[in-house]
Parts: structure tokens; sequence; C-alpha cells
């Protein structure tokens, strides 16, 4: 790489994080935006995220001094731009969030929607998660991002119970990553945007990973028993997959636990049934993610597993498109569904 490009690409990173600094720090000093409000609280984050990639950037050049004269590689400028882009991303708003359905197989209905945040980038179009939410977690971002995402979720929610009737609540499924569990104030959080939405508690379902608890279980499972306390359900995503945590699933609060979707794709149905009898024997609800096909379906019905998520029945959608789909599996009777003599509500899973 030439040192022209080089430089450029040097300035580029300088420029975008003290041009976001300047602006955020600049509102808040002229007195237009409270550094008390939520507004300022994330300009505040905006300022400290940039400042610390700063950091980073001159601490990677003063490790290594020859990437200035021998060109940086090419995978670290990519990182530094996604990174750059990003912050730039979270300033103009650049942010989605899609949803995935969650169905009772007994009745046919939807009975949540797991909230998925994607990012629409102008130049280069929808960019995957797996590449940003790790450098949102590493540069921090994550946290306002994931609060952002959860009051986007339980607006949305919102809005679907008052337009569509159902026997039990509809519900949304939220993640969290591992720096938002360790955020001092994420109860709090959680419980303003409660309140703000007018969401029971009961009806917001959150997500977390066996991984988010490895670097201070301690603190995260303290985390997770104010949470619970709150009314809200705990769901461990990708079950079986994480380092072990049998031996200490009953201290996690947890209600639900979803089974990784690895295990359907390897026809690992031996495994999803021990799971089944261990959950039924902890009082815990199930989720099968990863069902693809109606022979998949098919076969987790007839093993007992009737909340299911996956591709057969929606990939994740825009908001206008889930409200389609919900129109469409729950504006409807669910009769053809029904096992003969037996209520139409399924009452175990929904």
């Amino acid at each position: 790489m030439s040192c022209e490009l080089v430089n450029a690409a040097v300035s580029h990173q300088l420029r975008t994080s003290l041009t976001s600094i300047q602006a955020s720090l600049g509102l808040l000093q002229s007195g237009k935006v409270h550094p008390e409000s939520d507004r300022g609280q994330r300009l505040l984050d905006i300022a400290v995220n940039n400042a610390q990639r700063l950091m980073r950037f001159t601490t990677a050049l003063e490790a290594d001094a020859s990437l200035l004269g021998s060109g940086m590689p090419a995978a670290n400028l990519a990182r530094l731009r996604l990174e750059s882009e990003l912050d730039a991303a979270w300033e103009y708003q650049e942010f989605e969030v899609f949803y995935q359905p969650i169905v009772c197989t007994r009745t046919n209905r939807i009975v949540s929607f797991e909230a998925l945040v994607r990012w629409q980038h102008p130049q280069r179009g929808l960019i995957s998660p797996a590449l940003f939410i790790p450098v949102a977690e590493e540069s921090g971002l994550i946290v306002p991002l994931g609060e952002w995402v959860l009051e986007q979720a339980c607006r949305q929610l919102r809005l679907w119970q008052e337009q569509f009737s159902t026997p039990e609540p509809l519900a949304v499924n939220v993640n969290l990553s591992p720096r938002q569990l360790s955020h001092p104030d994420l109860v709090e959080r959680v419980q303003q945007i409660l309140q703000r939405t007018g969401i029971a508690p009961k009806c917001l379902h959150l997500e977390i990973t066996e991984s988010a608890l490895i670097s201070d279980s301690e603190a995260a499972i303290a985390m997770l028993h104010q949470l619970k306390a709150l009314g809200v359900q705990l769901y461990l995503d990708d079950f079986g997959t994480g380092y072990s945590s049998l031996s200490r699933l009953h201290e996690l609060s947890v209600d639900v636990l979803k089974i990784d979707r690895a295990f359907i794709a390897q026809q690992q149905w031996s495994l999803v049934c021990g799971i089944l009898y261990l959950a039924a024997g902890l009082g815990l609800g199930v989720v099968v993610e990863g069902i693809e096909t109606p022979e998949e379906l098919e076969r987790a019905r007839n093993i007992g597993c009737y909340r299911c998520q996956g591709y057969h029945f929606a990939r994740p959608l825009g908001a206008a498109g889930a409200t389609g789909l919900l129109r469409r599996y729950n504006g409807q009777a669910c009769q053809p569904n029904r096992p003969q003599g037996e209520d139409w509500q399924c009452k175990s899973c929904c």
C-alpha cells in the first residue's frame, strides 16, 4: 500500500473520531442539550466511544510504528474503517429493527417475535450483524444501540398488542450482549423503557448467551436476578453450544432454554430430547431454533417441541412485513392444527 493511501487512511480515522467528539461536546457545551437527559447521555457515549477508538488506534501505531512506513495490513484498515462507519451509522440512524416470529406449533399462532438489529449501509447495503456486532461490542456502542433496539421493539410490540387481540398477550424477545449485562444502569433502563412504552414486564423476554456469563459470572447472575425481579422473562440463547453451565443452571433464574439451530442442522434429535428432559425437570420452557423444513417441524412437534423459530416460518422481516405475517398467522382461527378434543389455546407453551 502506498504512503499516500496509508496517510489518507490515518487522517480519515483521526478526523472522523475527532469530528464526532467535537460535535457531541459542542452540543453539550452550548446548553442546548442537558448532560443528564437521554440525548445528553447518548452524546456522552458517542464522545467516549470515539475517544476510546482513538486510543486503540494510537496504541496500535505505537506498538508497531512500521505500520505507517510499510503500509497497514488490509484487515486492520478494514476493521478501522468499519468501526468509523459504525459510529457514523449510529449518528445518522442507519439501523433498523427486524423481527423473526416464534410460533406455537400446536395452535399455529405467533406467540413472540425476536428483535434483531440490521445495519442498512448507504453504499454497501445490508451489513451482516456477524460483522458489526463484535465491533460494536468492543467499542461500547453496543450499550446505546442495544437500548435503542429494546425501546423500538417494545414500542412496536405495543402497537401489535393494540392491533391484534389474542388470548395471551404477544411478546417480544430482545438480545442482551455481555457488555449490556455488565452495565450498572441496565435494570433501571429496562424499567424505564417498560414504563414509557406501557409494556407488561412478562411480555418482554430478554435473551442472553452462555458466553455472556463467562467473564464475571457472579456479577452477571446478580444482574439476572435483578432483571427477574422486574417481572421480565429470561431466555438462555444458543443453549448447548457454549461452555457447560449445567451445574449452575438453577442459579441463572432463566425461564426458557433456546436450543441452538446447530442441533437441528446436524439432525441431533437425541440431544434435543435430552435437553427437553432436562428443561422439564427444572421447570423450564424450550424454544427450538433453526426449523427450516416441514420435516424438521414435524420431527420437532413429535418429540414435544411446541415453540419453534426458523426460516420455515419466516426470515427476519421489517416491522411492516412482520405485521403482515402476524395478520396471516394470528388473524385467523387455528382450527386446522387443533388437536382433536383439546381446547385450541395452548396453555402449556403460549
